[in-house]
C-alpha cells in the first residue's frame, strides 16, 4: 500500500541521516525523524520504516542499510539515495511517453518556462532507455500534428484575461459569413477539438455564452469599460451533451444507428459521446445509442462514417443524411 504523508517524512530523515553520517545510531535516527515530523518518533516506528524501505517492493526503494552491531546504521552503497532510486523500463517509458506528449505543445508560450526541462527529461531518459532497449520510444509512437498552429498563439494571453476577469474586444474573422467584426467577450474557458482552440464566453451582443476559434481571431485588445460577468459555468457540465465545441439551446436526443459488429469494434474503444451504449447485437449487425445535442459535430462524424452505419432514429436525421447523401450522388454524377 502506498505510504502516508508522514511516513514518507519519515523516510527522507532516516535517509538525510544515513548520508550525512557515517554511521547512525539510533537516538541519532530518533532525533531526525522527530525534529522532521514535529512529534516524538518511537524506535519502533522507525525500526519499521527501515524494513519497509529495504523490503517493500511497492515502495520501490529497496535501500542497502545495513545494521553494524553496536555500532548503528550504515548505507552499504555510498551513493545511494531514494531521492536517485532507479526506475523500472515501465516507468522510464511512461515518463518517456508523457514528456514527448508535452512537447507537442512546446510552441505555446504558456509551456515555454518549462519546455526546456521536458527537453531535458525526455533526452535522459531517452538515452537511458536506447542503453538497456535497441529500440527507442520516439521512433515506433507517432503524435498526429496539424499543419497549422489551430489558434495556439494566443492561448497565454487568454489564459491571463480568463484569470484577470477581463473583458475582451476580439476582431474575428468568420469563415460562413467571410467578414471580419468585432466582439466584446467575457472569456470564461479555452477548449480544445481536432488541434483546434476555442474560447468560451459571454458574449456581449448576443447576452448568450457563444464559442470563438482562436485561429480566425485577427487581434484582441482589453475593454475595460466592459464590467466583467462572472460565471460559475462548469466546463464538463457544458459539454456534457455534445460532440465538439458547439452548445446550442437544443434539447439532447436519443439517437439510434446500426453498423456491422466489425465496425463497432472500432466505435466501442473510440465512442462518439460519452453516453453511448449498445442496446443489442444479432446477426452480425449492432444497434448503437446516445443521447446528445444535433449540433454540426455531430452530424459531420455520422456522414464521416458513410455506409457503414444506418441512422434509425430520430426521422429527421435519418433524413437529413438521406438528402447528403443524395447530393454527394448528384455531384458524383455531374461528371459522368
Amino acid at each position: 500500500m502506498p505510504a502516508n504523508k508522514e511516513a514518507l517524512v519519515r523516510y527522507r530523515a532516516i535517509n538525510r541521516c544515513l548520508i550525512e553520517r557515517r554511521i547512525s545510531t539510533k537516538d541519532d535516527l530518533i532525533e531526525a525523524c522527530t525534529e522532521a515530523v514535529g512529534a516524538h518518533v518511537s524506535w519502533r516506528t522507525i525500526a519499521g520504516d527501515i524494513k519497509a524501505m529495504r523490503y517493500d517492493e511497492q515502495l520501490g526503494y529497496l535501500a542497502p542499510i545495513k545494521n553494524i552491531k553496536n555500532e548503528g546504521y550504515v548505507y552499504t552503497d555510498k551513493n545511494y539515495s531514494i531521492d536517485s532510486i532507479p526506475l523500472q523500463k515501465e516507468e522510464l517509458m511512461a515518463i518517456s511517453f508523457a514528456a514527448k506528449l508535452l512537447k507537442q505543445y512546446s510552441q505555446i508560450e504558456l509551456f515555454s518556462t518549462f519546455s526546456g526541462a521536458v527537453e531535458k527529461l525526455s533526452e535522459k531518459v531517452d538515452l537511458h532507455i536506447k542503453e538497456n532497449d535497441t529500440t527507442a520510444l520516439g521512433n515506433v509512437i507517432g503524435f498526429e500534428k496539424s499543419a497549422t498552429d489551430g489558434g495556439s498563439g494566443y492561448i497565454n494571453e487568454f489564459l491571463q484575461h480568463i484569470r484577470q476577469q477581463t473583458v475582451l474586444d476580439i476582431e474575428y474573422h468568420s469563415f460562413s459569413s467571410n467578414s471580419t467584426k468585432t466582439h466584446i467577450v467575457h472569456p470564461y474557458f479555452l477548449k480544445e477539438y481536432r488541434n483546434r482552440w476555442y474560447v468560451v464566453g459571454y458574449h456581449e451582443s448576443y447576452k448568450e455564452i457563444r464559442t470563438l476559434a482562436l485561429e480566425r481571431i485577427l487581434n484582441l485588445t482589453p475593454n475595460y469599460s466592459e464590467t466583467y460577468r462572472p460565471s460559475d459555468l462548469d466546463i464538463n457540465s457544458y459539454y456534457q451533451h455534445a460532440v465538439g465545441v458547439s452548445v446550442t439551446k437544443d434539447e439532447p436526443i436519443e439517437i439510434e444507428f446500426k453498423l456491422s459488429e466489425r465496425e463497432y469494434q472500432y466505435l466501442e474503444t473510440q465512442p462518439i459521446h460519452r453516453s453511448q451504449t449498445c442496446i443489442s447485437k444479432s446477426s452480425g449487425w449492432v444497434i448503437v445509442g446516445l443521447t446528445a445535442i444535433l449540433n454540426y459535430e455531430l452530424k459531420t462524424t455520422l456522414l464521416s462514417m458513410g455506409s457503414s452505419i444506418e441512422v434509425i432514429k430520430p426521422s429527421h436525421l435519418r433524413d437529413f443524411l438521406k438528402t447528403e447523401a443524395e447530393r454527394i450522388v448528384e455531384y458524383y454524377s455531374q461528371g459522368d
